[in-house]
């Protein structure tokens, strides 16, 4: 931690939220016009004089299958989402941020450990969940033993331990005790929480929609309430002495809660009539294809026959792609308006000014772009994701973007930093922090990392396996025969001892931000192919490691 440059919030005129509308039925706040590129003249020093710096609080708000550009700072023409903006521009907006696994769980829990899912080994078809060692050294952990409060309110996807019965993973009630502060559910919550037996945790909460529900276990977080937590007793109530950890995780706006909405009555106009009145507005993907129209695969079907899970089928048709998109907008507006209500929390309690935000996403979602549907693709849609860093103890230090190569990896060991805490050697990620700091940029985009390796190794669903590697200017896709296809730890070495890929594609980034044509083939790029299949095989040898990660195996495959 820099403890000469706390301070204070950004202008709380600007987040104390007010109504957008009747219409949408949500909070807002008034925007701020410099969009995320400029410092606020409102962050000033706190605890300048005041000795020793108060350890900060720390808040990870993680949305579901969101990907990057659905965010008023990020320019989209119709979606609301002030809060966001707001923690944007006076935050550090990471424009090239990334999820190295687009699928939930492997994702969530690289952000978790700072690990790299060729590491950590947990994915749906690994039948794996991480030891009590392993799970000891995540980032929420890790500031446990350092003296925070931790909490945690939403959906988990990460499987975690074993109890004495030998049930591992989200059965084991390993992860749920390590927290102060439990109000969650493992697996998808779907848009109406209380409606599933295995989310009985939520039925105290008055209302029935799921982001609704997250705030009322906020609220209760913020300003205990002995009647919400009446016949509960992992709901502790936070100490006002020492420093809290909190993580919100949303269940939106991916398809298993976006696909339920039902427009009932009793849900708030904003999940009912937000935004259908701009429908015309809502533009397609540039490479949008519907399943009737496609021609020529994007890839070749003897690699991926370009089946996808039925709850992606809604790309195969404009019109149900729009309605989609409505409801997405919809949800993501409900979690901005979570989001206000945090930040009104934060400065009536008079500790916003020493509590750091982090928003971000799991992964991203094809939206019809070439006519494909899901996530796993290592294609920007599925990998790229919004990423803001809010610290409001920097002042006129800070960095109000950055284009660096930035990943989810990177948020543990940040958080790790920012609260003056070691980071374990065994991370993978990078600390964010020298990105965030105006006066230190130069020298850390440097030093800063200049390829990405992305994989996907869900192979579960109809998808083939992939490696890749991005640079600022190149992306490089390898994919392999999906009839070798075999156990996940034997898959997380299969390159490695030498599998090789049945198809390659390369884009030009710069000049083919939508990777259209695949230039894997022009002889211009000899050079840089063999420069990239080289690169992706130190990547992936180095971060897979010598050996396995501590993992409980299951031979019974569990579906949540």
């Amino acid at each position: 931690m820099n403890k000469n440059n706390e301070g204070k919030s950004m202008n709380r005129n600007a987040l104390i939220c007010i109504g957008i509308s009747l219409a949408l039925g949500i909070t807002a706040c008034s925007s701020n016009s410099n969009n995320g590129n400029s410092v606020s003249n409102d962050l000033v020093s706190n605890h300048a004089d005041s000795g020793a710096a108060t350890p900060p609080n720390v808040i990870v708000i993680l949305a579901d299958d969101m990907r990057a550009g659905v965010t008023g700072y990020e320019g989209h023409p119709v979606i609301q989402t002030p809060n966001i903006d707001n923690l944007a521009a006076n935050g550090t907006v990471f424009a090239k941020s990334f999820a190295t696994s687009a699928v939930c769980t492997p994702s969530r829990t690289s952000l978790l450990t700072g690990l790299y899912e060729r590491r950590h080994g947990i994915n749906f078809n690994s039948n794996s969940s991480m030891t009590e060692q392993a799970w000891s050294q995540t980032y929420p952990m890790l500031l446990k033993d350092a003296g925070y409060f931790v909490g945690w309110i939403g959906k988990n996807h990460t499987p975690v331990g074993k109890n004495e019965a030998g049930q591992t993973g989200y059965d084991s009630g390993v992860m749920d005790n390590s927290f102060d502060y439990w109000y969650a559910s493992h697996g998808h919550l779907g848009f109406y929480p209380k409606e599933r037996k295995k989310h009985a945790i939520f039925k105290n909460a008055t209302a029935d929609t799921q982001v609704e529900i997250l705030e009322e276990g906020l609220d209760n977080f913020m300003q205990p309430n002995e009647a919400f937590q009446a016949g509960y007793n992992f709901l502790d109530s936070r100490p006002k002495d020492k420093p809290f950890a909190l993580m919100i995780n949303f269940n939106v706006p991916h398809g298993n809660s976006t696909s339920r909405m039902k427009l009932r009555e009793s849900d708030l106009e904003l999940y009912k009539s937000a935004y259908r009145d701009q429908i015309d507005e809502i533009n397609l993907p540039d490479t949008y294809v519907a399943r009737k129209e496609i021609k020529s695969p994007k890839i070749p079907k003897n690699v991926y026959n370009g089946k996808f899970n039925k709850g992606y089928d809604y790309v195969k048709s404009p019109a149900a792609l729009k309605e989609r998109k409505i409801r997405e907008m919809q949800a993501i507006s409900g979690i901005d308006k979570l989001i206000g209500k945090l930040l009104s929390h934060l400065d009536e309690q008079g500790i916003a000014e020493n509590t750091v935000i982090v928003f971000t996403s799991d992964h991203g979602l094809m939206h019809g772009q070439f006519g494909l549907g899901g996530k796993v693709h290592l294609y920007e849609p599925s990998v790229k994701v919004p990423l803001v860093v809010y610290d409001p103890r920097l002042k006129d230090n800070k960095a109000d973007k950055s284009n660096e190569l930035v990943a989810l990896v990177d948020i543990a060991p940040t958080l790790l930093d920012l609260t003056n805490n070691d980071i374990p050697a065994q991370m993978q990620g990078q600390s964010l922090k020298p990105l965030m700091l105006a006066q230190n940029n130069a020298d850390a985009n440097k030093d800063w990392r200049q390829a990405l390796f992305l994989e996907n190794m869900m192979t579960i669903q109809n998808y083939p396996r992939m490696e890749g590697v991005r640079t600022h200017k190149w992306k490089y896709i390898r994919y392999f025969n999906k009839k070798k296809d075999q156990s996940y730890a034997k898959m997380s070495v299969a390159s490695i001892k030498g599998e090789k890929p049945v198809y390659e594609e390369l884009f030009d980034l710069e000049n083919d931000p939508n990777e259209i044509s695949n230039v894997i083939n022009a002889p211009e790029n000899t050079e840089v192919v063999e420069f990239l299949r080289s690169k992706n095989a130190m990547l992936v040898k180095e971060l897979r490691g010598d050996q396995p990660y501590a993992n409980y195996v299951s031979k019974k495959r569990k579906k949540h």
